[in-house]
């Protein structure tokens, strides 16, 4: 009988260079936030996954500096959120620009200790999940741009459909008439499909790449708000502009895609008012782009949220279509122009006034 040679695994021992290594390849740093004081320590990854250098100083209010205008105030929600929830958990992903203008997600997570039931500090981890990101929002603009791009030709299909219909109902042909019913029936079921495509539970992201040239801002206004008519023709879209000239240099598909989104979203959410107004013009040497409606309005605790992925705001009727992609995107887009985005902080007392900002191009 063979013998059984018995095979024995080697053994290593796990050194501190080791763990060093393993950590900076996940790019994954520690922190640990006193409840008491704010005064915030971390490794030395941290500082570089939110793009500062290791030799500075970072604390609590530097932390909050280094995160986007739109993202900011999440942090000190989510920290109430977990000093009030049950199992203590803090959870937060939010963005920063490095010195090189180059936007990174961080996803940072901690757990709230407590001493006799009072918080008094938060433990946690950060990581770097930029690529990660990129790839989502990849995913969820092909989803996105896939199903805008194909419910525009669908509606002119449609809205031809519907003439011939009432056509051909004056000539008495039952035959043709049944045919062009069908006809609508199909565009209907198209269109619900398309919408079961760009359901939350099938979107993915990534990264959104800019082709930038000098066009005039003001033309593309007036064209976004003709295609809006044309498609909602029981509305006036109004283009109102101080400059005689808005050249910017940008990527003018991106930025059509933001404008035609707000001004969509305008159109849905105001029913009952069909007027939509888009004020094109400077304010602090940047060219400013407000588009405003008067509808049914937006909390201003809201006006920082709506721009997170699938958010969806409270005051939203259950009848009004929409997966909360839009604004995340538009967002996306016009942080990448070096530009920011946001609801005028006046609550109307009835609408709602979207903005974003470009920087003014230098001529030379």
């Amino acid at each position: 009988m063979p013998s059984v040679l018995a095979y024995k695994e080697p053994t290593i021992e796990v050194t501190q260079e080791h763990l060093k290594i393993a950590l900076d390849q996940v790019q994954l740093g520690f922190w640990e936030l006193d409840l008491g004081n704010y005064a915030l320590n971390c490794t030395s990854k941290c500082k570089t996954n939110i793009g500062i250098q290791i030799n500075d100083t970072l604390d609590y209010d530097k932390l909050l500096e280094c995160i986007l205008p739109e993202d900011r105030l999440l942090m000190p929600e989510a920290i109430i959120e977990a000093i009030q929830s049950t199992d203590g958990i803090y959870s937060l992903q939010y963005r920063v620009r490095h010195a090189d203008y180059s936007i990174h997600w961080i996803d940072a997570k901690g757990t709230v200790f407590f001493d006799a039931a009072v918080p008094t500090r938060i433990i946690g981890t950060m990581v770097d999940i930029t690529e990660k990101k990129d790839l989502e929002l990849l995913r969820d603009e092909l989803f996105n741009v896939t199903t805008h791009e194909l419910k525009t030709p669908l509606s002119a299909v449609k809205g031809y459909l519907q003439l011939l219909d009432r056509f051909i109902a004056t000539t008495g042909n039952e035959k043709i008439t049944q045919v062009a019913k069908r006809a609508l029936g199909s565009v209907e079921r198209i269109t619900r499909l398309l919408n079961e495509m760009a359901d939350p539970a099938n979107l993915y992201s990534n990264q959104i790449r800019l082709a930038k040239d000098y066009f005039d801002l003001n033309a593309l206004g007036e064209e976004i708000a003709g295609n809006a008519m044309l498609i909602n023709p029981d509305y006036k879209i109004q283009v109102a502009t101080t400059n005689i000239d808005s050249l910017v240099f940008a990527d003018r598909y991106r930025i059509g895609q933001v404008l035609t989104n707000l001004v969509n979203n305008a159109v849905k959410y105001s029913p009952e008012c069909k007027e939509v107004e888009v004020y094109i013009g400077t304010h602090n040497n940047e060219i400013k782009v407000q588009v405003k409606d008067y509808g049914i309005g937006l909390a201003k605790s809201e006006h920082h949220k709506v721009f997170q992925k699938f958010y969806r705001a409270s005051s939203t009727p259950k009848n009004i279509p929409g997966f909360g992609i839009g604004l995340f995107l538009s967002a996306e887009i016009i942080i990448r122009h070096g530009g920011l985005i946001g609801v005028d902080d006046e609550e109307l007392a009835n609408g709602t006034c979207f903005y974003f900002t470009l920087p003014i191009p230098a001529i030379n």
